[in-house]
């Protein structure tokens, strides 16, 4: 598959510190816009509010200095590289740089849907979406400035978006593991999408994984029974599946989050914010079933899209 413009893509892992709240996250991205140069970037980001400080850089490259593979999955932009095993690179440019030596151990578990098998084929929504590996194990380094950072036996997730053009506005949220349930997960987004210059009423997808159980929305017919608002830093959301009832809500600090700055396929720029040291606390209950929470301190991530500037949040990259 050799995409063509307009077109964005984006591999990314993210992975928390067990023990204390430091994170990284890494992407490897690629810009088709419908006019102008196309362009590859290599991003790195460090979450550490609570001791060298976040840090963010982002090294574009040449669209020629990259190669997407998709039967393999691996990307490689100038000296960097991502698959399911391992992300390994370094940048260096106007007095700064980075390097990251990674190895990625996946754990057993299906990939991550927040689409119909419909909906990744269809055109609508623009945006696409999948965690290839929702609970994988992260070893190795990660230097970013003068932030060395020993990555031993982190948690986090192999993760994959592309499509046409960004959604216009969303929350976007992950969990790699709750305190107390290491092997259950959530992936879960509240777009404002789009068809053409008419913007659409907010639909949240999700899919909670836990004790051996799959809780999924999916479809735009099956939104019709979530809810959820959202605004920096702080999320609720809600859906019926079935008989499971789904509370929950997501927060974060402006200290622990970072800003950034996307440029989407038509040219226009949006602000990003993104906190991987965000708080998840869920709600389940259900016909015949006890109440039960689950609680993510300071390790779920939380990202923002939006037109609007934040003047808590720096814009680091």
């Amino acid at each position: 598959m050799k995409p063509h413009p307009p077109y964005y893509e984006s591999r990314f892992i993210r992975a928390n510190d067990p023990g204390r709240a430091q994170a990284i996250w890494l992407r490897s991205t690629l810009l088709l816009p419908t006019s102008g140069a196309p362009v590859a970037d290599s991003w790195v980001m460090v979450f550490d509010p609570d001791g060298a400080g976040n840090r963010a850089l982002k090294q574009p490259f040449p669209i020629d200095q990259s190669d997407y593979q998709y039967d393999t999955w691996t990307a490689r932009i100038g000296a960097t590289s991502i698959d399911d095993r391992s992300a390994r690179g370094s940048v260096d440019g106007a007095g700064r740089s980075a390097r990251w030596d990674l190895r990625i151990t996946p754990g057993d578990e299906a990939a991550v849907k927040l689409l119909t098998d419909r909906g990744y084929k269809a055109k609508f929504p623009t945006a696409k979406t999948m965690v290839r590996h929702p609970l994988a194990r992260f070893d190795g380094s990660v230097e970013l400035d003068d932030v060395h950072l020993k990555v031993d036996g982190w948690t986090g997730s192999v993760n994959h978006n592309w499509g046409r053009r960004h959604t216009p506005a969303y929350a976007f949220g992950q969990v790699c593991g709750f305190d107390g349930a290491p092997g259950s997960s959530l992936e879960i987004v509240t777009a404002h999408a789009a068809v053409g210059p008419i913007s659409l009423p907010a639909a949240t997808l999700l899919v909670l994984r836990h004790d051996g159980r799959e809780v999924a929305v999916r479809s735009v017919l099956a939104t019709r029974h979530t809810r959820a608002e959202y605004l920096p830093f702080s999320w609720s959301f809600g859906a019926r599946v079935d008989d499971v009832t789904v509370d929950g809500e997501i927060t974060a600090e402006p200290p622990d989050v970072i800003g950034l700055t996307y440029t989407d396929t038509d040219g226009d720029s949006k602000f990003c914010y993104n906190s991987a040291l965000a708080t998840c606390r869920i709600r389940l209950s259900g016909s015949g079933s006890a109440r039960r929470e689950l609680v993510a301190t300071r390790r779920a991530m939380f990202e923002i899209l939006t037109d609007a500037r934040n003047a808590d949040v720096p814009l680091l990259a």
